[in-house]
Formats: structure tokens, sequence, C-alpha cells
């Protein structure tokens, strides 16, 4: 793994566009992520903040990369726009606000277990009447770690927006998006894409940078959300603002 520090140049070329939504994509935020009880095997510490976190993010990043539907920053948004509202100077490096499209849905989700059965429960919510527009429950394989968890979920909110919302025609770009979805991923691969998110949201760009690359050196296999994440890294870093990357 490359320990030097990446010059503008470098970064400038690791900031690749955020995917662009289609006309009619509906703008859609996840709101939280509670795994409250869950137990992923070989994974330390997962039902702490920092594991609810860091699997909001891989959903959120499963949703970046799409252009059917238009992924809304939400969790570093509001968490920036407290502070403004406070006050509070914005910290060294740290990205500007910017401003942020309205969700029109919102995805709350949590772990829950049915017996001997494990069930992901998730709720798309009217952020401006705060009612609920939808709920389902989908079983998640009893083996699956903290990333096929989340792509259970993301599959599985995807066809629940589709049920809610038409969404745009869209051709996928990941040639084995069938396998991808499915794919194991270690869970050295997924703590350093949690310690990637850690350092982002405290704007450590190299930091953040470095453990994106280890999560997709680790992986073995085709990393997407670690890819996208680090994308969106480069983006803040370059100048970009909470609400655009």
């Amino acid at each position: 793994m490359t320990t030097a520090a990446l010059g503008d140049a470098q970064w400038q070329a690791l900031a690749t566009p955020r995917p662009a939504p289609l006309d009619d994509a509906p703008r859609v935020s996840i709101g939280s992520v509670d795994l409250a009880g869950v137990d992923f095997a070989g994974t330390a510490s997962i039902s702490s903040a920092s594991g609810d976190v860091a699997v909001l993010e891989l959903i959120g990043a499963g949703l970046l990369r799409r252009r059917d539907v238009h992924f809304v920053e939400r969790r570093r948004f509001l968490a920036a726009e407290a502070a403004e509202r406070q006050g509070l100077p914005r910290p060294p490096d740290a990205a500007p606000l910017g401003v942020s499209a309205p969700a029109e849905l919102v995805a709350e989700i949590s772990w829950l277990r049915l017996g001997g059965t494990s069930v992901a429960e998730i709720r798309l919510v009217d952020p401006t009447s705060g009612g609920v527009t939808s709920s389902e429950r989908v079983n998640v394989p009893a083996d699956a770690g903290p990333v096929g968890f989340a792509r259970r979920v993301t599959g599985a909110l995807l066809s629940q927006i589709e049920r809610v919302r038409d969404l745009p025609a869209w051709s996928d770009p990941v040639s084995n998006s069938a396998e991808w979805l499915t794919g194991a991923i270690p869970t050295a691969a997924f703590e350093a894409f949690r310690n990637g998110t850690a350092a982002e949201d405290l704007s450590r760009w190299e930091e953040a940078r470095r453990a994106y690359q280890s999560a997709s050196r680790l992986a073995g296999v085709e990393f997407v959300e670690a890819e996208v994440a680090l994308a969106r890294t480069a983006r803040l870093r370059n100048g970009g603002t909470l609400g655009g990357s």
C-alpha cells in the first residue's frame, strides 16, 4: 500500500465525476441503520455506532453509483449543517456544506432476529410528513457478512422504491451485477472500509484514501462500494461540497 501523500494531479485523477441522476430519478436518503444485537462472525464490534455507520455508508455507496436514483447525502450534511447553525468553525480541510436537494424518500433500516431467521426491516419514510410510505421485511442469509447484508438491503430497497416510484430505465455498468450483489467480501476489507469512513468523516483525506484503497486490495474481487467512496473522497478533497459530492 502506498504511504506517500498524493499530489494534486493524482487526486484529480481519482475524482471521477459523480454519476448524473436520470430525469425522474427519485431522490433517496438513508436515515439510519440499526444493527443492535447483530453478530457478524469475525467482525469486531459491528453492532457499535461505527459499524452501523459503515453499513449505512455501504448502502449509500450502492445507491450513489446508480443513475436511476438520486442519492441525497444526509448523515454528513445534517451534521455539518447543525455545526454551522451553532456557529462552530469548519475544521481545517473540511468540505463546505454546499446545497443539498431535498430527499423524497428516506430509508430507515433495522436488523431483526425472528426465531432462527435474520431479517432486515426497511421502511421508506416521507421526510415532509414523517409518515411511513412503505415497509418491508426481507430475509438475510445467515452467513452474510456486513457487506453481504448491505448489498441484500440495497437490492431490496431498490425493489421497494420501484413499487413506490417507477425508476427510469438504466443499464448497470457493473458487468456481473447479479454475482456482485451476492459476492463475499472478506472481513479485513470491510474493516478497512470502515476505517475509510471514519477518516473521511474527519476530513483526513489521505488516511481515507489509503483505507479505501486497502479495502479494494483486500477484497480480492471488485469492491464497488470502496471505489465509489474513494471517488467521493477525492471530489471532496478537491473542493467538492457535501451536498454535491
